[in-house]
């Protein structure tokens, strides 16, 4: 046997190792009971109520709270102050939601005093805030009781002809909720803990609960607070931060819902949307949840092109966030299989299959992937402190700017054989080669759309038809003018099958994440889809 074949054995028992430690770990983390755990006692959740910007006064001593010493439950939306008496009281005297319930199918109202939504309607009588005669005479105050499962609110004097003790029917968002009573708990010997062993779907008409998950890395303190705010009008349990474990701690309640479908909120920016819907694929979970986003990250093109716009807004309303995904309709988005295989240049030329990289958006070779790769290595270092849209944004201007001073990637034509659907493709002297799925690049920059100006055949994309589009850019100069709608991008092609022949070192990316790939055979291919949520205008807005 030659080194030759050795060196390829021994990389082949590597490759086999890392794959098989990979699979146990994955059958270790689906087999374990204690993925999902839950606290047997009610405790609050105690936060800023800086978060929900309104004054608030103390439960417990009716004093106004000044936003520096108030705390608020972010599940029942209990107020306090910060110093331990009121909080040790407020703890003591005031029941919380309760995280599951056994041998009942009824959940009773959690009544909650004072501190109201602005502008809120009263159930009972139809009026809104200011006509509360009561609370306008006597002054600012704990006036009014809001329930904090189905978020009915009633004036002093209407509370009084509500049953308080009576059931509660978790108002308008029931069919998004998971009630205390529809999860089973169990406790295992080793643990104290109690964790979820199933869910019981709810006597509810349409129940589709929704899970939420938040990347709170992305975004500044936004993620927390989309947190924060939708626990109050949910199950706690079914909100969750994307821990280290990834998605699959909040994916474990939608395999547990099958086959009941269910839907996600991923709160964070293309890259975190692509680890959701790449680990639903990977659970193989039946019937697949439908994803809608909250965008927080840098770029959001997926977010974009479904209508959920190019970043959070400012002034986050749960209210809004939940009646939006109601209204959204749920679509296929196709899924690529990325094949990437290593080149070997020895006679003969042989090829080991390397990786499999799935892909949503798209897919890219040279300078923007260059610019790119330079930003997360930027970001991933111990010196980088910030974090927010503004400053990555000024990081991307300065690396593509040098770009413009420096090209790092003029005629990478020259290393690049392209074949679309079997046939080889002669390229133009480029900078980038760009494959979309979804037309939306670069933060929002529609390809399609600007190539089919000036009377050109025109390009129809689809983000569920197998096929994707093919363009070239020639430089990060021309990058900054296709963002500025200026330019158009070079023509290359459609295709369903995609072969490309790398023969050098260059830069790539598949959705906003970016390596360097030595010479490699890629192959690109709609293998299956996944099915994600897309916004609706609400009907006042299509007046």
């Amino acid at each position: 046997m030659d080194i030759a074949s050795i060196e390829l054995s021994v990389e082949a028992l590597i490759g086999s190792l890392v794959a098989l430690s990979m699979l146990f770990i994955f059958c270790r983390s689906i087999l374990m009971e204690d993925v999902i755990c839950i606290s047997g006692k009610t405790r609050h959740s105690w936060k800023s109520i800086k978060i929900i910007e309104q004054a608030c006064f103390c439960n417990v001593c009716e004093i106004l709270l000044t936003p520096s010493a108030g705390l608020f439950c972010d599940c029942c939306g209990l107020c306090t102050h910060s110093e331990p008496t009121c909080q040790r009281q407020a703890d003591a005297r005031y029941h919380c939601k309760d995280k599951w319930l056994r041998n009942t199918d009824a959940v009773r109202h959690l009544w909650v005093r004072g501190n109201l939504p602005m502008n809120y309607s009263c159930t009972e009588c139809g009026q809104e805030a200011e006509h509360d005669h009561h609370s306008s005479s006597l002054g600012p105050g704990l006036y009014g009781w809001r329930c904090a499962w189905c978020q009915r609110c009633y004036h002093d004097i209407c509370y009084k002809k509500v049953d308080a003790k009576g059931e509660c029917d978790f108002g308008e968002f029931r069919d998004m909720i998971y009630p205390p009573y529809s999860i089973v708990a169990a406790r295992t010997r080793e643990s104290v803990r109690l964790h979820i062993a199933g869910i019981k779907p709810p006597d509810i008409e349409n129940w589709e609960p929704l899970i939420v998950i938040a990347n709170t890395k992305s975004g500044s303190n936004t993620a927390a607070n989309v947190l924060s705010l939708l626990r109050g009008y949910l199950h706690p349990m079914q909100v969750m931060e994307l821990g280290s474990r990834g998605p699959l701690d909040a994916l474990q309640w939608v395999a547990k819902t099958s086959p009941r479908p269910c839907r996600i909120l991923v709160a964070g920016g293309d890259g975190t949307i692509g680890w959701v819907l790449n680990t639903i694929y990977m659970l193989n979970i039946k019937p697949q949840p439908s994803v809608a986003i909250m965008p927080l990250g840098t770029g959001n093109d997926l977010s974009r092109v479904l209508g959920w716009g190019a970043e959070p807004p400012s002034v986050l309303d749960p209210l809004e966030i939940l009646r939006s995904i109601r209204r959204a309709k749920s679509v296929n988005l196709d899924r690529y299989d990325l094949q990437i295989e290593k080149l070997h240049y020895r006679l003969p030329i042989q090829m080991q299959p390397l990786k499999t990289i799935h892909v949503y958006n798209y897919f890219s070779v040279g300078v923007d992937a260059y610019i790119t790769y330079n930003f997360h290595k930027t970001r991933e270092s111990r010196f980088y402190l910030l974090s927010s849209r503004i400053f990555n944004k000024l990081l991307y201007f300065t690396f593509g700017t040098h770009q413009v001073m420096q090209p790092d990637c003029e005629r990478i034509d020259k290393k690049l054989e392209l074949h679309l659907d079997n046939k080889l493709v002669e390229l133009p002297e480029l900078q980038s080669l760009v494959f979309l799925n979804i037309d939306s690049w670069g933060a929002g920059c529609k390809l399609c759309e600007l190539s089919n100006s000036n009377g050109e055949t025109r390009i129809v994309n689809s983000i569920s038809d197998g096929m994707m589009e093919v363009f070239g850019i020639v430089s990060s100069f021309h990058i900054a003018q296709l963002q500025c709608n200026i330019s158009k991008p070079v023509r290359i092609g459609q295709a369903k099958q995609i072969r490309l022949r790398v023969n050098g070192t260059v830069p790539m990316q598949a959705d906003g994440e970016p390596w360097m790939q030595a010479p490699a055979e890629i192959r690109l291919q709609a293998r299956s889809q996944a099915r994600v949520l897309k916004a609706e205008p609400a009907a006042n807005q299509l007046q």
